[in-house]
């Protein structure tokens, strides 16, 4: 037995898996078939890490050993370990200056995700893409896209994926995507190479056509759920907005037997509120519809039943008394003003009221009138300035109503009033 017949043993395997989609390693304890003594095998071994021709990974530094998930240790840290941990507790991986002289990189060229776990890059690595690649699903009804705030996941439908009439190129899905940012805090939709290469050659193209360069790093909530495997408290200014909308239901309810708001619509977090979405015109509208939807639409009109006049009446010139109904922010106004003493009414209107309304008047708009698209940095600094102005708006009505002798023991979350707050 040659070294070059065990590293053989090392690439070979690794290729053929890679073709398969596959990418995994080789226990170490199967070559023990070409060198039966398991000294000379190490040492061959270590000769192999040191030439950086193969890196190893050990079970007791991965949840998985078959598949190189993160990048490589030290060749140091393989070294010491190679001594005396069991061969069948590592795998065997070659690296890309090996495996280049051994393969057509030119049949990959379609395919350059895969292409890059096939030259021995991490599984868990991941690429940057501008917020437009995802556009093309959310648009296409035969895709589910769900969202969070900070990561999300895209799947081609139960029915277009059991349609033979469906191209088997566009039977595609992502297990999980998440937020990056860069250096000015420009949001990216970043992909661990894993779930890239599980794309069709023609739909990997489509990504990489919106890659990004420089220095994007992942959101921490992203890193800590899908990395570390942490439950996140999402303390996100949406989520924020949310749930100061449950405890002002919970108070209101507590209170005055009623809610001022509707419950929320279940499901996943509408694409208009979340941050993956390109700064465009358009989609600066998307977000404001949802966000008016979210917010005044759930005004409970019946709430102000006996409390404030439902309607107003107007004498026209002729005589007649037209009758309309008032808007639920008017009488949520008019409420607030009738209901509580507030040291500054100039003061509240600015705070709590003018935010509300500048969301249904930035709704109002392109309802009325036609826009051109445009794209600019400003829709997304003028995004998170009005999330940021709705939940202080909330936040004062909400601090405001606890105060009430008989809001009884609801309690209040420390994380939204000590600032801790995220931005997605």
């Amino acid at each position: 037995m040659t070294d070059a017949n065990l590293l053989n043993a090392i690439v070979n395997p690794f290729i053929e898996s890679a073709e398969r989609d596959g990418f995994n390693g080789v226990v170490a304890s199967a070559l023990l078939r070409l060198q039966p003594n398991p000294e000379k095998l190490r040492t061959s071994l270590s000769a192999f890490i040191r030439d950086g021709q193969i890196t190893a990974v050990f079970s007791r530094l991965s949840v998985n050993m078959h598949i190189k998930r993160f990048p490589d240790h030290s060749a140091e840290e393989q070294l010491r370990l190679l001594v005396d941990e069991p061969l069948k507790e590592f795998c065997l991986y070659p690296t890309a200056s090996v495996v280049r002289p051994r393969v057509d990189l030119s049949a990959w060229q379609d395919r350059p995700f895969s292409k890059a776990l096939l030259l021995a890059e991490a599984q868990l690595s991941f690429r940057a893409f501008d917020m437009g690649a995802l556009e093309r699903y959310v648009a296409d009804p035969r895709y589910d896209v769900s969202f969070n705030d900070y990561m999300g996941r895209m799947w081609v439908t139960n029915e277009f994926f059991g349609d033979a009439q469906h191209p088997e190129r566009d039977k595609v899905s992502l297990q999980s995507f998440g937020l990056g940012f860069d250096g000015q805090r420009n949001p990216y939709v970043i992909v661990y190479l894993r779930y890239l290469a599980g794309l069709s050659a023609e739909h990997q193209q489509y990504w990489n056509s919106y890659l990004i360069g420089g220095d994007v790093r992942m959101s921490k909530p992203y890193f800590s759920s899908s990395i570390q495997g942490e439950f996140w408290n999402n303390r996100s200014v949406r989520h924020a907005i949310v749930e100061e909308m449950r405890l002002i239901r919970a108070l209101t309810e507590a209170i005055w037997g009623r809610s001022l708001f509707r419950a929320p619509p279940q499901g996943g977090v509408p694409i208009g509120l979340t941050t993956f979405l390109r700064p465009t015109a358009e989609n600066f509208n998307r977000f404001v519809m949802a966000l008016d939807k979210l917010l005044s639409d759930s005004i409970d009109g019946k709430f102000f039943e006996g409390k404030v006049p439902l309607e107003t009446e107007t004498a026209r010139p002729d005589g007649k008394i037209v009758v309309q109904k008032k808007g639920t922010l008017t009488l949520l106004e008019e409420w607030l003003l009738q209901e509580i003493i507030w040291s500054d009414p100039a003061a509240f209107r600015k705070v709590v009221i003018q935010p509300l309304r500048e969301v249904r008047g930035l709704r109002q708009k392109p309802a009325h009138t036609f826009t051109p698209d445009t794209f600019s940095a400003e829709y997304r600094t003028k995004r998170e300035q009005l999330l940021w102005s709705v939940f202080n708006s909330l936040s004062n009505i909400r601090a405001t109503f606890a105060k009430h002798p008989s809001a009884g023991n609801i309690p209040i979350p420390d994380w939204l009033d000590n600032g801790s707050i995220d931005v997605f």
